[in-house]
């Protein structure tokens, strides 16, 4: 749709600019015309034309502004948040000082208009109304799905502060927005991915505390989102109210329910986490950095076995093969009762990220260091299966399946700071690596670079 785009802008740009030039020959060549006729239907007849010599041409530039696709931004720049709206335009249109002047030399013919007239001129104003609005919605209700040929999303989402779309057909960012509700900025912080292509669940924040680093001050609500086959990203509806606090982690359901981490903090700088799904909206006070659904009703809690009490198991050693968590079915007023433990491989301290297959394996990260890489594996229940990505430098810091769950997208820091833990690798601060979870004939797993930037990718989704 691009490129029709393009053409059609270009078109109603010209014709508009055309018009622009003629329209004061114009306009004399109908004043000659009726100065030789005293006739009040005339007279009638070169208002009517007059005022379509004046509003065609803006109505062809507002049609070259809607059809031409968006501008991409300069680097490290915002795209211009203003929208086009055809309602004001219109409105402007109506009561403008040239239209006044139109409808008083109407009004100087003494001619009433009939009934008829009045209806057929209010009829011919709503289909231009109409047209417009089509024009510009019809092209992303025809556009197809951002999806790329062997059916994975062609985008992933980055975000930090603001939201990048990357293609991971060119390794080049395709949009950078940041949205405005009412006249503010309103950074994002957190997004998912839906079942559905274009469709993710964000986080946004409505309004921001004195300090980045602390929550205390933030306000947030969970949104819908959408991008469409150019990459270009729109904040939908409102799916939850208003959160105190920053909403830093969302997670979907296989059925789609939406789960959520929120961080609080009092005036002593005592920080509070809680874990909340909405659709019921039920809320827990855990410690839920990485958790992760583990079926339709269970959401795992990796870094809090204990959040609601819950014992260990009789043997110390086995610790650290369990992990805590919540079924969310149950009321929120009675933890202790919601707390389960589900099976985790006994060297569970030393993972993170874990990531659940549709298969029922997991993902897990085992963390590296300048002596050991950075591995990604496969476990089967607690037993290692398969090691599907060995780093040579840097650290796997995050990873999201697409949705048919046969690729993976895994972000890869690469520890060029001087604090870095892991052998550094140069080059770009981050990339992100297509893996194959389909292992060819001789075990290993399919993997390549798709982008590398200095965004973060750290909160992405696919």
């Amino acid at each position: 749709m691009g490129p029709v785009r393009r053409t059609a802008a270009e078109v109603a740009e010209v014709a508009a600019g055309v018009l622009y030039l003629a329209g004061p020959f114009l306009l004399a060549m109908i004043a000659l015309f009726v100065a030789r006729r005293d006739n009040a239907r005339v007279h009638l007849m070169a208002a009517a034309f007059g005022f379509v010599l004046v509003a065609l041409p803006e109505a062809l530039a507002v049609a070259a502004e809607v059809l031409r696709p968006p501008a991409e931004p300069p680097p490290g720049c915002l795209p211009d948040p203003a929208s086009f709206r055809i309602l004001p335009v219109v409105l402007a249109w109506v009561i403008s000082p040239l239209t006044m002047i139109l409808l008083a030399g109407a009004a100087g013919t003494r001619v009433r208009p009939d009934r008829g007239s009045v209806l057929r001129l209010v009829a011919a104003l709503g289909v231009i109304v109409l047209v417009v609005q089509a024009v510009r919605i019809l092209p992303e209700r025809l556009a197809a799905p951002p999806v790329a040929d062997d059916g994975t999303p062609r985008y992933a989402l980055l975000t930090g502060g603001y939201l990048e779309t990357v293609n991971l057909d060119t390794g080049r960012i395709a949009h950078e927005y940041m949205p405005y509700l009412g006249r503010r900025i309103t950074p994002i912080k957190a997004v998912a991915a839906t079942r559905e292509p274009g469709e993710y669940v964000v986080s946004v924040t409505l309004r921001q505390g004195l300090d980045d680093w602390s929550p205390r001050g933030f306000v947030s609500r969970i949104h819908r989102l959408t991008v469409d086959a150019d990459g270009q990203a729109k904040l939908g509806q409102a799916l939850s109210g208003r959160l105190n606090g920053s909403v830093d982690r969302i997670v979907l359901s296989p059925e789609g329910r939406i789960a959520y981490s929120r961080r609080t903090e009092d005036r002593d700088h005592n920080q509070t986490t809680y874990v909340g799904v909405l659709d019921p909206n039920v809320e827990w006070r855990a410690t839920a950095y990485r958790f992760y659904w583990r079926d339709a009703h269970t959401l795992v809690l990796p870094d809090d076995i204990h959040f609601t009490g819950v014992t260990y198991p009789p043997k110390p050693e086995l610790v650290k093969a369990w992990e805590g968590a919540l079924d969310v079915r149950l009321p929120a007023s009675d933890p202790s009762a919601a707390a389960v433990l589900v099976r985790a491989p006994r060297d569970n301290g030393s993972h993170t990220l874990p990531h659940p297959l549709p298969d029922g394996r997991t993902l897990r990260v085992r963390q590296g260091s300048y002596e050991q890489p950075s591995e990604l594996l496969l476990y089967d229940g607690d037993r290692k299966v398969a090691t599907v990505l060995a780093l040579s430098c840097g650290e796997i810091v995050s990873m999201t399946l697409d949705r048919s769950g046969r690729h993976l997208l895994v972000g890869k820091d690469n520890e060029n700071d001087s604090v870095a833990g892991n052998r550094p690798c140069g080059g770009k601060n981050y990339e992100l690596l297509r893996v194959g979870l389909t292992p060819t004939a001789d075990g290993a797993f399919p993997h390549r670079v798709v982008w590398r930037g200095d965004t973060y990718v750290g909160g992405f989704t696919w």
